[in-house]
């Protein structure tokens, strides 16, 4: 866990980094909007005593997103579906409990090398989710989640996004996701 959250922190460190030397000024080659929906598989990150090992689930998410032109930014609202189950062993007595969230955030990407036939994005949202389970077992309700995220768009259409979210401690998970953008496409 350690160590994905260390390669998360140096990708986005460098991808600050190159967004300094890049001009701000750049020519937009895409669409003012666009709209994505993806899947992805979803991994708990976090172990935690109560419960178990996790298995990998699923996330089906759909983001708007607007394209500054001045700019190599976009900002949108990110809309998400998680589900992973996670295994109860006490004594004799195992069961495995379904972890559900949904996650509403704004997110923004900063656009690396728009207008070639791959273009790589490191970006962040900040919003709200709703889980139905907590770490202790209990059932939950709302939470602030942020998530930082790193990917390659290609053909400014499919984007591959690794994505951390961040919330109550039973239900942080990686999801590794694809997606496809509508609009947004060359202008």
């Amino acid at each position: 866990m350690r160590k994905i959250l260390a390669i998360l922190v140096a990708l986005l460190t460098l991808g600050a980094t190159t967004a300094s030397a890049q001009s701000y000024l750049t020519k937009r080659t895409v669409g003012a909007v666009e709209v994505e929906l993806g899947v992805g598989l979803a991994t708990a990150a976090n172990s935690i005593s109560q419960f178990g090992k996790a298995r990998q689930g699923v996330e089906v998410n759909a983001e708007v997103r607007y394209n500054f032109h001045q700019a190599p930014i976009d900002l949108g609202l990110h809309f998400g579906l998680c589900s992973f189950t996670r295994s109860h062993q006490l004594g004799n007595y195992a069961s495995k409990h379904n972890f559900d969230s949904q996650t509403l955030m704004a997110v923004t990407d900063y656009n690396f090398f728009q207008g070639r036939m791959a273009s790589l994005f490191v970006g962040a949202g900040a919003g709200v989710a709703w889980n139905n389970l907590n770490a202790d077992g209990t059932k939950s309700g709302f939470h602030a989640c942020v998530m930082p995220r790193i990917g390659v768009e290609i053909s400014n259409h499919v984007r591959i996004t690794a994505a951390y979210k961040f919330y109550e401690k039973a239900n942080n998970h990686l999801v590794l996701s694809v997606g496809f953008a509508f609009g947004g496409g060359e202008r």
